[in-house]
């Protein structure tokens, strides 16, 4: 059973949502230790006695600085979104163990939470997806949720009710369309 992703804060005029951190961090583990050790074969530091040594540097370096940097990022990235009701804004941030990058939005250019559909291929279902949606915003503003249909109904209805703005399920509409 899916769960919100948003959570409560001590302070109930705001609300955040973190990405990243213990199980991401134990997947992108082996990545990092697989590019670490790659990159030590080159310089002779993990010692392999081959006859092509150009060719083994030239498609080692490459293999390694990928693994190491997908790990990397896997281990220590973190992102988020922290919406405070008492200063009316939208924060998505995101960076290395702390955040680094952040990047403000008002919350009074929102009108209303949207449930949609994302239609999958044949390698993978329908997902779930919300967006915040306003007139005073470009283009939807994408919130991460989980991809079954309920996970993302209770967050949208946690982020409608929050923000105290209506929430449009076109996934419940296009269910009824198709009964």
């Amino acid at each position: 059973m899916s769960q919100n992703l948003f959570l409560q804060t001590g302070d109930p005029d705001i609300l955040a949502m973190k990405r990243g951190g213990i199980y991401l961090s134990f997947f992108g583990l082996p990545f990092l230790l697989a590019g670490i050790f790659v990159l030590q074969i080159p310089f002779d530091i993990v010692p392999v006695h081959l006859e092509e040594r150009p060719i083994i540097l030239a498609l080692m370096l490459p293999l390694g600085f990928v693994f190491a940097i997908a790990g990397a990022a896997l281990v220590f990235g973190r992102s988020g979104v922290t919406i405070n009701r008492r200063d009316r804004t939208l924060v998505r941030w995101w960076g290395f163990l702390v955040p680094m990058k952040r990047t403000e939005y008002s919350i009074d250019i929102f009108e209303h939470v949207l449930l949609d559909i994302h239609a999958g291929d044949r390698h993978s279902g329908d997902t779930c997806i919300i967006h915040l949606v306003g007139s005073g915003h470009p283009y939807p503003f994408y919130i991460p949720s989980p991809a079954d249909y309920e996970g993302a109904r209770r967050t949208a209805e946690q982020l409608s009710r929050f923000l105290d703005i209506p929430l449009e399920d076109r996934v419940a509409a296009k269910q009824a369309d198709t009964d």
